[in-house]
């Protein structure tokens, strides 16, 4: 038998045409190509947690159907704890969804005991009562003049607790300070100082605040007040400053900006003009509008969107920031970006900052950079982190037009208990 023949498969021009492009395909291919990806599968059931020490805890509860969330008193109780005994500090909320589509949500709150509260409470009407009573220890006659003097009340921080430290001893801080602030502005009239203006800046941080360190600040091992009773305490103190002050000039000036403790909120990108810092000196504001006396003291904020401020005085554009914006501790870099994009703080000729607790001055070019040390309780953890702590005090000098402000530079050294 013959062998059987093989029929020729004559291909079409298409044809020949895909498979060459097939070949050139393989050919260009370095093999497999794409990546995997995980394949996870979203869990059923959410872990509730509960961990406590004898200074609080946090409670993560159990995953429930969205909107069928227990309040925080009834996840107290299923948990076991008595709710009269814990006050919750900070509720959070996390949202996912299952496999099947189906949204779940847990609360984790953190807590503290109540009977830890009410031991470390300070009583905020005596210390509010204190406050009216108030006076520095001498006055003296206003008198006109080019110059002003610079008083710069950093990070007071007020509702900071360190150890057995607390509010009471961050406001004496201040009016003992304001006090030799006052005397010291006495010393330099003596000597020739011609000051007609007082400039009481305010550079942030003038609360402790409820944000900073993810909310860790809210329990009452580091602070003794509650927010809204942080800002009426720093509203007295600050009315007690430009009462004592007010007399004293033609004209008192009260810059402010915000620090990072002044936040109000971090939940959402809010306005850096608007912090706390802002709130406190807007409603002391609002009392100097009222007052005949008080007619002369003018208040400057950033505009929306901004959180520095650059205001002339008397010929000298002088320059607030917080100094968090710094990202470090090397003002040039900062200041030099602003420089060159020539913003109003750029072009300033002396600058004022806080945020590192530390006095600290430099030379830049022909002007004058200045940090402002403060007025807190100090912080151990940085203390046994570092070996170090800042020294409290209070930052005055004189600046005019044509005048040096390193000339009448001075720290107002204060004391921690």
């Amino acid at each position: 038998m013959s062998p059987k023949k093989e029929t020729l498969k004559v291909e079409s021009a298409e044809e020949a045409k895909a498979s060459l492009t097939q070949r050139l395909v393989d050919l260009v291919s370095p093999g497999v190509v794409g990546s995997d990806r995980r394949i996870t599968k979203t869990p059923e059931n959410w872990t509730p947690n509960l961990e406590l020490t004898p200074e609080g805890g946090i409670l993560t509860s159990t995953a429930k159907p969205i909107n069928n969330m227990p309040d925080a008193r009834d996840l107290l109780i299923e948990f076991g704890l008595d709710p009269d005994e814990w006050h919750v500090t900070n509720l959070g909320m996390s949202r996912w969804q299952r496999y099947d589509g189906e949204i779940l949500e847990s609360k984790r709150l953190k807590l503290v005991p109540l009977a830890f509260i009410a031991e470390d409470k300070i009583d905020i009407e005596s210390l509010c009562k204190e406050l009216s009573k108030w006076k520095p220890q001498k006055t003296i006659e206003p008198i006109s003049g080019p110059l002003a003097y610079l008083v710069v009340v950093s990070d007071q921080q007020i509702g900071k607790k360190v150890g057995d430290s607390g509010t009471e001893d961050i406001v004496q801080r201040i009016l003992n300070t304001t006090s030799e602030a006052v005397n010291r502005l006495k010393d330099l009239r003596k000597i020739g100082r011609s000051i007609g203006t007082i400039v009481l800046a305010l550079p942030g941080d003038h609360v402790e605040g409820n944000v900073s360190q993810h909310g860790r600040l809210q329990g009452q091992a580091a602070s003794d007040l509650g927010i809204t009773e942080q800002v009426r305490v720093a509203r007295r103190v600050l009315l007690a400053q430009i009462k004592a002050f007010a007399p004293l000039c033609e004209e008192l000036i009260v810059p402010v900006v915000n620090g990072n403790h002044d936040e109000s909120t971090r939940q959402v990108t809010a306005d850096p003009s608007d912090g706390w810092n802002t709130e406190i000196a807007s409603a002391v504001q609002d009392i100097c509008a009222e007052v005949e006396s008080l007619s002369h003291v003018k208040f400057r904020y950033p505009a929306k969107g901004n959180q520095n401020l650059s205001i002339n005085i008397n010929g000298v554009m002088l320059g607030l920031f917080h100094g968090h914006q710094m990202g470090g501790v090397n003002p040039i870099k900062y200041l030099e970006g602003q420089s060159l994009g020539m913003t109003e703080l750029g072009q300033c000729d002396v600058w004022v900052s806080g945020h590192f607790h530390h006095y600290r001055a430099m030379d830049i070019g022909q002007r004058f950079w200045v940090q402002a040390p403060t007025l807190d309780g100090g912080s151990n953890w940085y203390k046994d982190r570092k070996g170090l702590d800042s020294h409290p005090g209070l930052l005055t000098m004189v600046i005019g037009e044509n005048y040096d402000p390193r000339k009448d530079l001075s720290i107002i050294r204060t004391f921690r208990v």
